[in-house]
């Protein structure tokens, strides 16, 4: 078992337990984040908890860690592990820029480590399990739709969600990344796009964007306006319709619906995740995936 270490407790940190528990690989043995009361810091109560990560990769010999903190943060924290030859599994986005995400894959390939960015939603059950009963070359056109409640009056981001660097790049790098499975990602035309951004910060609030990956058509919509909850997708697949509802991990087709709804959906992801792991890296992957969403970023 590889000594890991989880710096990043907040609510998205909840969702790894069980995986972590499940997995054959990775066994945690500490924590870490700069706020002693941060949210998911009880449910690890069992092991050494630090403040300063750079203290506890010394303290605890570590040969893994998970970076689940804000994405401003990865480049820096990503750096000092990979320098001090830990292996690197990363939330999503890697990082902030191309550049820095290039010079992250670079500096692990010189030292032979592991730099693995977590994508939740490739690991949706309901992702999984179509990708297993359908032909991805029959798909045809792709429209996915993300809400979130993290406006308080429909014009502005909640302040604790600032982190999250606005629907694009929280929820875009979702979407690509589960895109990525079912297309090569050889070619990206942006044809249209309507943003409306936060008036305290400038992120942006509601994004609806047409683009053209390899030729296939795909409307991304995502709003935190709407306190609403909701993840979807609809594929023109073989001239029909196929909904993927995310949000209860369900796939509808006009045939049979395809439930796969028995775990809670964040864990679900996070479950099938860390069960599965295996030391492999993702880079080719990542760099696509990550070269799409800074090209869209940079229009908005």
């Amino acid at each position: 078992m590889k000594k890991t270490g989880l710096i990043g407790l907040g609510t998205i940190s909840q969702y790894y337990i069980n995986g972590l528990h499940e997995s054959s690989l990775l066994n945690l043995v500490a924590t870490c984040d700069l706020n002693e009361k941060a949210y998911s810091r009880a449910l690890f109560s069992n092991i050494p908890f630090y403040k300063n990560y750079k203290e506890m990769i010394e303290k605890e010999k570590l040969d893994y860690i998970i970076i689940s903190t804000p994405p401003s943060s990865h480049f820096e924290i990503a750096k000092y592990a990979l320098e001090n030859n830990i292996n690197v599994l990363i939330e999503k986005p890697a990082t902030t820029s191309l550049e820095d995400l290039n010079y992250l894959i670079e500096l692990s390939k010189k030292n032979n480590l592991i730099f693995h960015i977590m994508y939740h939603w490739q690991n949706g059950t309901e992702v999984i399990k179509f990708n297993e009963l359908f032909d991805k070359n029959k798909i045809q056109e792709i429209k996915t739709t993300v809400l979130d409640p993290y406006s308080i009056d429909e014009k502005n981001i909640d302040e604790k969600k600032y982190h999250l660097l606005g629907t694009w790049i929280d929820s875009g790098v979702n979407i690509l990344s589960m895109i990525k499975k079912w297309l090569p990602f050889k070619s990206l035309e942006i044809l249209r796009y309507k943003v409306i951004k936060c008036k305290k910060t400038t992120l942006p609030i509601y994004i609806n964007v047409d683009l053209k990956i390899d030729s296939i058509p795909i409307n991304i919509y995502i709003d935190w306006t709407k306190h609403q909850n909701v993840k979807e997708s609809f594929l023109i697949y073989d001239n029909e319709i196929i909904k993927i509802d995310h949000s209860n991990q369900t796939i509808i087709t006009k045939e049979k619906d395809y439930p796969f709804n028995n775990m809670v959906r964040l864990e679900a992801h996070y479950y099938n995740f860390f069960k599965n792991y295996n030391e492999t890296n993702n880079l080719e992957e990542s760099i696509l995936i990550h070269k799409f969403l800074f090209e869209v970023n940079k229009v908005l």
